[in-house]
């Protein structure tokens, strides 16, 4: 299995136990596991600072190495900016950050579909 750096959307920074963020563009941090071997060998905080573009987010976890977001939901822009830089969404459910990542190495986690998509500014749950 190839070295994965998962980011997932976080209320606030209690590494993986914090709480997962309803939504991508208001999240306080995006808590970032790097996954070797199907096994958590780093956790990382990247604080989601104000942006002035939809894609500003998804570009700051692009430069951090990141190939996979968890969240619970986004909108459109961020979702169609994730795929031009080949990140991967992965629709969360309710939890913590630790047993996103856990469902996600073991395979039982779904891909961001339309339903997980927002026109913006409302949280999902």
């Amino acid at each position: 299995m190839a070295i994965e750096r998962i980011a997932v959307t976080a209320e606030v920074d209690n590494g993986l136990d914090s709480p997962i963020s309803g939504h991508f563009g208001h999240c306080r941090a995006f808590i970032v596991s790097t996954v070797e071997n199907g096994e958590i060998v780093n956790v990382e905080t990247i604080y989601n600072g104000g942006h002035t573009s939809c894609a500003q987010p998804v570009n700051l976890l692009a430069e951090n190495g990141v190939n996979v977001l968890i969240t619970l939901g986004m909108g459109g822009r961020p979702f169609m900016a994730a795929q031009q830089v080949g990140l991967k969404v992965i629709r969360g459910r309710a939890g913590t950050v630790r047993e996103a990542v856990e469902m996600y190495i073991e395979g039982s986690a779904q891909p961001m579909g339309a339903e997980g998509l927002c026109g913006g500014g409302r949280a999902h749950h």
